[in-house]
């Protein structure tokens, strides 16, 4: 695999535009008061299973549950910083993650917004080391950048 030849934006040299991050957690029978009891943080969206919730304004019925805690975006962040301080931001004991992957999906999600279809985003080993500890899954979701 060949590195491009000229892999970023031509203004700052990034490949990525921006980058959201956050921890999902969804399960059939998930409450959500006891993922945040667990995890010490509020999420900024959550519902349960049937429970109709407003997204972006319009209702919608939630298909499961789901449990999300999300890092407001940054156009500063590189890929693994961003994902670093969200672990920071949650708790490190293994049985707790152990636990939790028992019964629940438990993702952190990437939102990659991209220049062009060549580009790309590095994650350190440092990282997708504490990502596999807490027994996590990575989800990278690469959309286009579109008009700024």
């Amino acid at each position: 695999m060949s590195e491009p030849a000229d892999a970023g934006d031509a203004a700052d040299g990034r490949d990525v535009e921006r980058v959201e991050v956050a921890l999902r957690v969804t399960a059939d029978d998930l409450d959500p008061e006891r993922i945040t009891r667990m995890l010490g943080v509020a999420p900024t969206f959550a519902g349960r299973k049937g429970e109709d919730v407003d997204r972006a304004g319009v209702p919608v019925t939630q298909h499961t549950g789901t449990w999300t805690y999300a890092l407001p975006a940054s156009p500063e962040w590189e890929l693994g910083d961003a994902i670093e301080t969200l672990l920071e931001q949650l708790p490190a004991d293994p049985a707790l993650w152990e636990s939790l992957a028992g019964w629940a999906d438990v993702s952190v999600v990437c939102e990659l917004y991209v220049h062009d279809a060549g580009g790309g985003a590095r994650v350190p080993p440092d990282t997708l080391a504490r990502i596999a500890e807490r027994r996590l899954a990575l989800r990278l979701e690469i959309r286009g950048a579109g008009p700024g």
